[in-house]
């Protein structure tokens, strides 16, 4: 009996070593590719030249009309990293997601080159701009970037 239970505490501890490793392999994999992630509800950001982050809006997926852009950075502080969309459901992850589906987050990334105050503003134009009848879908946010 005493063999039994020491097999077993080990293989306990083995599990969460394991479980620790792989929960914190994927933390410090997102830090990397998103940098601090800011959403829309903190509109001024400060940040130190060469660090990575990503302005993360809300997608509901390019299915039901979402189309998120960001505008140039005019104080050329900004060095854009491309974006990616993070879906909400785990299958959409894993394969592409059905029609109507694949709604989630999507991330603009950006690294700090320059010190100083740029703004940011990224844009949905929901089901396109020119239609009176979704324009009240379409949205725009800007953030106030500090560069210190």
């Amino acid at each position: 009996m005493g063999r039994f239970v020491r097999v077993a505490v080990w293989l306990v501890v083995v599990v969460v070593v394991v479980a620790g490793l792989v929960w914190g392999g994927a933390a410090l994999y997102r830090h990397r590719v998103y940098g601090t992630v800011v959403t829309d509800s903190q509109q001024n950001v400060t940040v130190a030249v060469g660090d990575r982050f990503s302005l993360a809006v809300p997608d509901r997926g390019a299915s039901v009309g979402d189309f998120w852009s960001a505008q140039p950075d005019t104080g050329n502080l900004l060095s854009p990293q491309g974006s990616r969309t993070r879906r909400s459901s785990l299958l959409d992850r894993v394969r592409a997601p059905l029609i109507g589906g694949g709604q989630g987050t999507t991330f603009f990334l950006y690294d700090a080159t320059a010190a100083g105050t740029t703004k940011v503003t990224l844009s949905n134009c929901f089901q396109g701009c020119d239609n009176p009848a979704t324009t009240a879908e379409s949205r725009s946010i800007t953030w106030t970037i500090t560069v210190g």
